[in-house]
């Protein structure tokens, strides 16, 4: 049996401390399955709270999931925030659907990179793709004094 590689196991010790500090996730109940270079997948389960007017998902909700899950497959190449982001709505999720959001790196230039993200129930239907921008930043930066 092979040890995961470095680069797996520091991915995952970076995700876990994020999560530690990610209150939005715990409180939602968004949890990382997996985390490796460029890569990760998210959960979550539709709530009778997140249900907009139509009895359906709110949006929000699911840009939330993805953008998550976007953001610890950028982190795992350190620290990164999001430059851009865009979703697109496929099919309604409904309360008590698990989604299951799947984060892969496209390609990086210089400082940014391109992540797809695909929200799927856990049946597999696609409810939403989501493509985020990412750009890279000094480790110290969410330390650091802002510039801005």
């Amino acid at each position: 049996m092979s040890a995961e590689p470095d680069t797996t196991v520091a991915a995952r010790r970076r995700a876990d401390e994020m999560y530690a500090q990610d209150a939005a996730c715990r409180d939602l109940g968004i949890a990382i399955d997996q985390v490796a270079e460029g890569h990760a997948v998210g959960r979550m389960q539709i709530t009778a709270a997140m249900a907009n007017s139509h009895g359906v998902a709110h949006g929000g909700y699911l840009f939330l999931l993805a953008d998550t899950t976007f953001s610890y497959a950028c982190a795992t190449r350190g620290a990164t925030l999001a430059q851009a982001a865009h979703i697109v709505f496929l099919r309604p999720a409904s309360v008590g659907d698990e989604l299951i959001a799947e984060a892969a790196e496209r390609t990086r230039f210089g400082r940014a990179g391109l992540y797809d993200v695909t929200v799927r129930r856990a049946d597999g239907t696609p409810i939403a793709e989501f493509r985020g921008e990412s750009q890279s930043v000094p480790d110290n930066f969410f330390r650091a004094p802002s510039a801005y």
